[in-house]
C-alpha cells in the first residue's frame, strides 16, 4: 500500500523507488524524507522554518535524511499484511495518526526503513491562522498518543511543549518582572536564529521564518496541553 498525501508533490518514479527499497531491505514499512517548499511570502518563510532545526528540531524525516532503520518517518509504503496485523490507523486520531501507528508497528516487531532513494515535496500552509490550526492539531495528536500508550514525547518535542506554560507564567510579570524571563529567552532565541538565517545564510526570509517557527511552537504546545487537560474525552485504548 502506498500513501499519497495532499499539500505535496511526488517524483514520477516515486512508487518504483519505494518498491525497490522495500524488496532490497525486506522492510515492512518504507518512509521518506520531506523537503518543504513555498511560493508566497509567508509560505516561503514557513518552508524555511520547517526545513531548519528551529522548525523541525532536527527531525530525521526532514530534508537531508539518509537511508537507515527508523522508528518513524513520513508514511510512504506499507505491507498490507503488517498494516492489518496491527489494526491499521486509529481513526480517533485526526492528526499524528502516523506516529501512533508507527509506535504500534515497532512494538509488534515490524521494521521501518527510511529510504534515501526518493522523497517528496511538501507545501506548508500559506497563512499564520492555517499554520496555527495545523500545529494545534499536531499537538493534540501527540498528547492523545501519550495518553493512549504512555509514550513520552522526544526531547525535541518537549522543548516547545514548555512554550505555553512559560507564556502563561510571563503574565506574572505584573507581580515580579523575572517571570517574563523564560518567555523572553524563547522569543529572543527564535528571533536570533532568524537573524542568523538572514545574515549567515543570506536568507531574506529568516526573520519571518522565526515568526513562523514561533507560531508552530506555540500552537503545538497549546494543542498538547488542551488535549492533556481535557478530562471530558478520555478514551484510553
Amino acid at each position: 500500500m502506498i500513501r499519497i498525501d495532499a499539500h505535496g508533490e511526488y517524483p514520477d518514479d516515486y512508487c518504483q523507488r519505494l518498491m525497490e527499497d522495500a524488496i532490497a531491505t525486506g522492510a515492512d514499512s518504507v518512509v521518506v524524507a520531506m523537503q518543504t517548499v513555498g511560493f508566497g511570502t509567508f509560505q516561503k518563510a514557513t518552508a524555511y522554518a520547517q526545513n531548519s532545526k528551529l522548525g523541525n528540531g532536527g527531525s530525521k524525516h526532514r530534508k537531508g535524511a539518509v537511508g537507515h532503520w527508523a522508528d518513524h518517518g513520513h508514511h510512504a509504503l506499507m505491507r498490507i499484511s503488517a498494516f492489518q496485523a496491527v489494526g491499521g490507523y486509529d481513526e480517533m486520531f485526526s492528526h499524528n495518526e502516523d506516529a501512533e501507528f508507527d509506535y504500534r508497528l515497532n512494538k509488534a516487531g515490524y521494521r521501518i526503513w527510511m529510504t534515501d532513494k526518493t522523497s517528496m515535496i511538501y507545501y506548508p500552509r500559506s497563512t499564520a491562522r492555517a499554520l496555527f490550526r495545523q500545529y494545534f492539531g499536531y499537538g493534540r495528536g501527540r498528547a492523545k498518543n501519550f495518553l493512549k500508550h504512555r509514550a513520552m514525547p522526544s526531547i525535541r518535542q518537549m522543548l516547545p511543549l514548555a512554550v505555553v506554560p512559560v507564556a502563561i507564567g510571563a503574565l506574572l510579570a505584573i507581580i515580579n518582572w523575572a517571570a517574563v524571563i523564560p518567555f523572553g529567552l524563547w522569543a529572543v532565541a527564535c528571533l536570533g536564529y532568524g537573524v542568523w538565517m538572514a545574515l549567515g545564510q543570506k536568507n531574506p526570509y529568516g526573520p519571518l521564518a522565526a515568526v513562523s517557527a514561533m507560531v508552530m511552537h506555540f500552537a503545538w504546545s497549546a494543542g498538547f496541553w488542551r488535549e492533556l487537560l481535557d478530562f471530558r474525552n478520555r478514551r484510553i485504548a
